[in-house]
């Protein structure tokens, strides 16, 4: 008898597993957006010419779950020569980055992002927006604000907002939809983390800029 009960139950535990894959997948489109704040203790100035002048995009996009495929800037005069007296000097220029975003829910994704960098002496400014829909990411839009902080270090005002269009059942369809809220927090996390990791490594050295840019 009892060997009989143990089968039943494990024949509804398979019909039931069974079940949970045999239902109909239907869509759907989750939005997530974050804000982050946070201050490195490293002179802004310094902390801005490590972001602008090393090859910072390729390991932070790395760090999230990303690979760069290509950079270039449409429109970008970083070498033009200033006047050395000039305190109000601003570069602003347009760049286009390919990434591959590898997820393990999504898979891997291909994104093409508008680039805008903003630098002034105080200030870095940078948006990126995804410039046509990529698979299940609908839309892709960030900013990053570094200006300094009370004590003249590094302070960073993140943020992301993601429109993912997917596919799921209606039992994980709960657990789908919270993966996806919880990933752009989870993005700027990371983003913080590579940004430590970017300027840690230039600790102690000397970072050479063009003549009369960002002095």
């Amino acid at each position: 008898m009892r060997k009989m009960i143990l089968g039943i139950i494990g024949l509804i535990l398979v019909m039931g597993v069974a079940a949970f894959w045999l239902l109909p997948e239907t869509e759907m489109t989750e939005s997530s957006t974050a804000e982050h704040q946070f201050a490195v203790e490293v002179p802004m100035q310094r902390v801005r010419k490590i972001l602008v002048r090393t090859n910072a995009v390729k390991k932070i996009v790395a760090m999230a779950n990303a690979e760069l495929e290509s950079q270039k800037w449409l429109d970008m005069d970083f070498d033009a020569k200033r006047p050395i007296l000039d305190q109000d000097w601003k570069v602003d220029g347009q760049g286009e980055l390919k990434i591959v975003i590898h997820d393990a829910y999504l898979g891997e994704v291909p994104l093409t992002l508008t680039q805008d960098v903003a630098v002034e002496k105080n200030r870095l400014n940078v948006t990126c927006v995804s410039t046509s829909n990529s698979g299940p990411i609908q839309e892709y839009r960030s900013s990053m604000v570094l200006t300094p902080d009370a004590n003249g270090d590094a302070e960073f005002q993140s943020s992301l907002a993601l429109q993912i269009k997917t596919t799921a059942n209606l039992l994980n369809r709960q657990i789908v939809s919270s993966n996806i809220r919880n990933s752009a927090m989870k993005a700027l996390e990371q983003q913080e983390q590579a940004i430590r990791e970017v300027v840690s490594a230039q600790d102690g050295k000397l970072i050479i800029l063009p003549d009369g840019v960002g002095e």
